[in-house]
């Protein structure tokens, strides 16, 4: 891709270009409804050197975090280090350069307010569902091949967004539950109960068997609701001992090598 290359009316390449070994990292805006999402987007090498589409990985993080937060960065650069792919992540909804809550640990208060406003998951959906039509246009992308990673907030917004969305392929998800203390504070409970059935891709499932904000048995439960066929290992569940912050990195190496599979065939 050049500069020349035609663009979405939506989508505007920000300054922020910035290279390491192996890695490209380029910010990027979409414009949705009027209002600016945010992102970065990773890539193996420059966007102008990247003649053949590769798949993409959209990357949803967690609550009170932001697109570029070191989990998020570290994942997106293995990506396209190690798996050869693009990834992108966006700030959520009042998150990040989108409002204030940045810093986990913050402001506990704004988070629970957040979970409050009347038609929050419909918007979250609309702005994914925007944000992937306007990267699937870019020449660099192969848009028969685009998954999604998201763990605990991630999945939350996630998987009614992938419920939606049929050009996400597969999906890591994950760090959530019917029960809980986030599922009480948040009544996200009758959204997952509504779009799981509906998620029909390939589905990795992530579980910290002491989940302290998450209830195992309702993750479980959350979990087999999902509509993903079983078989060929199109639904998987892998869990870990840990509270809900303390998942190994052998957790992400795990869900990286599965989207690599299913995105790379």
């Amino acid at each position: 891709m050049t500069s020349n290359d035609s663009l979405p009316a939506n989508f505007a390449w920000r300054d922020d270009l910035s290279a390491e070994i192996g890695v490209t990292e380029r910010g990027f805006v979409v414009d949705v409804e009027g209002e600016t999402i945010p992102g970065v987007l990773w890539s193996p090498r420059p966007l102008e050197e990247i003649t053949t589409p590769l798949p993409l990985v959209l990357m949803g993080h967690g609550g009170q975090s932001h697109k570029r937060a070191d989990r998020m960065a570290a994942i997106g650069r293995r990506l396209a280090r190690r798996q050869g792919f693009l990834a992108a992540s966006i700030d959520q909804i009042d998150h990040g350069e989108r409002g204030p809550l940045t810093d986990e640990g913050g402001d506990d208060t704004r988070y629970r307010a957040l979970w409050q406003r009347p038609g929050l998951i419909d918007q979250s959906v609309a702005q994914w569902r925007a944000v992937t039509r306007a990267l699937a246009a870019l020449t660099c992308v192969d848009d028969t091949r685009i998954g999604f990673w998201g763990l605990s907030m991630g999945t939350m917004f996630g998987m009614p967004f992938v419920a939606e969305e049929p050009l996400v392929r597969a999906a890591v998800l994950g760090l959530a539950s019917l029960t809980g203390n986030s599922v009480d504070r948040s009544g996200i409970r009758a959204t997952f109960e509504a779009s799981a059935p509906r998620v029909a891709c390939p589905v990795m499932w992530v579980v910290q068997w002491d989940d302290e904000r998450f209830d195992r048995d309702g993750s479980i439960a959350l979990y087999n609701l999902l509509g993903s066929a079983v078989g060929n290992g199109n639904k998987r569940l892998i869990a870990f001992p840990g509270l809900h912050a303390e998942a190994p990195d052998e957790s992400t190496v795990l869900t990286r090598e599965f989207l690599g599979r299913e995105l790379g065939r």
